[in-house]
């Protein structure tokens, strides 16, 4: 049997495609700004090949053939495919109706999810956001296996190496050593080692051997006395007014506490370095109309680089 397909112009299918459109073949020819004549040339070269009349005339255009319509019902949903995957539409958040998974902390939720949220209700009503737990450790797996769409959190300036791997600062995070205001430690000269022998806690999310601060103490060949982790951001505070404990957070987190008055900063012997807090994703996303729609929302939402920490 001769494989039609193998020798055939495509290009036949658009004429095809449209004519089942329309009906109609000057304005088949219109819709593929053609002109009339090679609407009907290509149609001659499409029935030569396919062996079939395809369109009969009729007062007020062309009437599909039986043969032309069950090719048609096989086609169609394949051509829109291709269609739309050569040429997206104009994404229309206000029309969409689906969902995408985002890793963020606690931290990350309690400032952006309300102000998002809102902004969503009203823009995009149709688009559920399902939430997981972010860890900086753990991007590649969350994007390649967990179906994570993007994360918004705070990672090391070499994140973006990682291949795939894309960021956009929102904004920098500046950490400081938390304590309780009658804390031994919260008046005089924080010496370094009055800092690593007290009571320190942090937090260590998903994938971390160990927290931030603690890589880096060891880098400079320092251990402290860690005697608390923590799986949320949002219950340091709670801990570190009601104990002896201290701790180097992200300073921003006395903004949204009910206990900040009753905490004192100071800065730590070994300063934390800024991170930068933002959206990340991989490039596999890039051109998806959903995903890049959010990203641009977030960056509009939340950006501001340069500016202090939220």
């Amino acid at each position: 049997m001769k494989d039609v397909f193998r020798s055939m112009d495509l290009n036949l299918l658009r004429v095809f495609a449209a004519l089942m459109a329309e009906g109609n073949v000057t304005r088949a020819a219109d819709r593929l700004a053609l002109s009339q004549s090679a609407v009907s040339n290509a149609l001659g070269r499409l029935r030569r090949t396919l062996g079939d009349v395809l369109f009969e005339k009729v007062p007020f255009g062309v009437r599909p053939t039986t043969r032309a319509r069950e090719l048609w019902s096989v086609l169609e949903p394949h051509f829109d495919a291709i269609r739309k995957a050569i040429t997206p539409e104009t994404f229309e958040p206000v029309r969409y109706s689906g969902s995408l998974t985002a890793a963020m902390s606690d931290y990350t939720v309690e400032r952006v999810m309300p102000r998002l949220a809102t902004y969503l209700t009203e823009h995009a009503p149709g688009m559920r956001l399902d939430l997981v737990q972010y860890s900086i450790s753990n991007l590649p797996t969350m994007f390649d296996r967990d179906g994570v769409d993007f994360a918004i959190g705070a990672y090391l300036n070499d994140t973006s190496q990682t291949s795939g791997i894309r960021t956009h600062e929102l904004w920098p995070i500046h950490s400081s050593c938390l304590m309780r205001h009658d804390h031994p430690l919260a008046k005089g000269r924080l010496t370094l080692q009055r800092f690593l022998a007290a009571r320190h806690i942090d937090i260590r999310l998903p994938g971390m051997n160990m927290p931030v601060y603690d890589s880096l103490l060891a880098a400079h060949g320092l251990r402290r006395n860690l005697v608390l982790t923590l799986n949320h951001y949002t219950q340091a505070l709670a801990v570190l007014a009601q104990s002896d404990c201290i701790g180097v957070v992200p300073t921003s987190l006395l903004d949204l506490s009910p206990y900040s008055e009753r905490l004192v900063s100071r800065e730590p012997p070994i300063a934390m370095p800024v991170r930068p807090l933002g959206i990340i994703w991989h490039q596999r996303r890039d051109s998806d109309p959903a995903n890049q729609w959010l990203r641009d929302v977030v960056v509009s939402l939340f950006s501001n680089k340069g500016s202090s920490d939220r």
